[in-house]
């Protein structure tokens, strides 16, 4: 499985090479490359030590995985997931009728259950098997974001310290009549913790948020979020008491991120107009609503200091 990774983000990375503008821009697919091997090295280290213990074994949740153009990039995403004892389940849907999935993952565990959709499903389908499983909390992450477990447990603290709103690694702030580099109005933000108007790529949420967004998708109209291609993110980021958060977490990022024909939002030409029309439309239910979200006054639990493994 780690030879098929591998290969995959090389082919990634070679695939950019004619996309590449400048000669300095096609000469830094050579650093590019060591960052890739790098990443992947660290992440395997982890991976053989023990898991260190969560902060509060009493909390749990469930991690909802989507596949499709990078079946090579579940197994890690799955072993990840079950290096930790606070995941009780990991759901693996896979939408490409050309692949098995259990074929690219190479691991067998009670927790794990692995789907091969029978219809067409679209990203907002991780919501639709979030609220299926019946879990109070859930992770959700892109299969081009590669946590690794401590990276995971820290991810899982930072919403059990502050419940009232989902959280992410990377967001865009919307600041309309400004374009940022994608061509639209969203910029992009990472590394940081702060607000932000939309998370994209990893969530974590609960219960109740997930509540919210079938609320909110009962509004706009969208009766079936397994077929919500694009905004699927938008509707769970407005889910919160108050803007979602990002941290200064940084998983390792797959090569194709920003691949034609493989990312999505470089994929659909009318990507950003979409997200866009749709973040107007949820700001404006949310302002309409007689009631807004109400803070449930849950006491917020301390996040711990996350050591690596066999520091004291």
């Amino acid at each position: 499985m780690s030879r098929k990774f591998i290969i995959g983000q090389l082919r990634y990375l070679f695939r950019t090479f004619p996309l590449r503008r400048s000669v300095r821009h096609k000469a830094f697919i050579i650093v590019e490359t060591i960052r890739v091997l790098v990443g992947w090295l660290r992440l395997r280290w982890e991976l053989r030590a023990r898991a260190a213990p969560f902060f509060d074994p009493r909390e749990t949740c469930v991690v909802v995985l989507l596949s499709h153009n990078r079946p090579q990039n579940m197994h890690l995403l799955v072993e990840t997931a079950l290096h930790n004892s606070f995941v009780t389940e990991v759901i693996v849907s896979n939408s490409n009728r050309e692949i098995r999935i259990a074929d690219w993952i190479d691991a067998y565990d009670n927790r794990l259950t692995l789907i091969d959709e029978l219809e067409t499903t679209q990203p907002g389908h991780r919501l639709v098997l979030a609220d299926r499983s019946g879990a109070a909390h859930f992770l959700a992450i892109d299969d081009d974001i590669l946590f690794s477990p401590l990276q995971l447990q820290e991810f899982f603290a930072c919403l059990l310290g502050d419940p009232e709103v989902p959280h992410g690694v990377t967001g865009n702030l919307y600041l309309p009549g400004t374009i940022s580099s994608n061509g639209s109005p969203f910029h992009h933000v990472s590394a940081k913790e702060r607000e932000v108007d939309v998370l994209i790529g990893a969530y974590a949420f609960t219960r109740c948020h997930l509540d919210r967004v079938f609320t909110l998708a009962k509004a706009l109209g969208i009766e079936k979020l397994s077929g919500l291609r694009n905004g699927e993110d938008i509707l769970l980021s407005f889910s919160g008491s108050r803007p979602p958060l990002i941290h200064a977490i940084r998983p390792f990022l797959c090569a194709s991120n920003s691949l034609p024909g493989v990312a999505l939002w470089k994929s659909v030409d009318s990507f950003w107009q979409e997200r866009e029309a749709l973040y107007q439309k949820l700001r404006a239910v949310r302002l309409d609503m007689s009631a807004p979200w109400h803070d449930h006054r849950e006491v917020a639990k301390p996040v711990p200091d996350f050591a690596a493994p066999g520091t004291p």
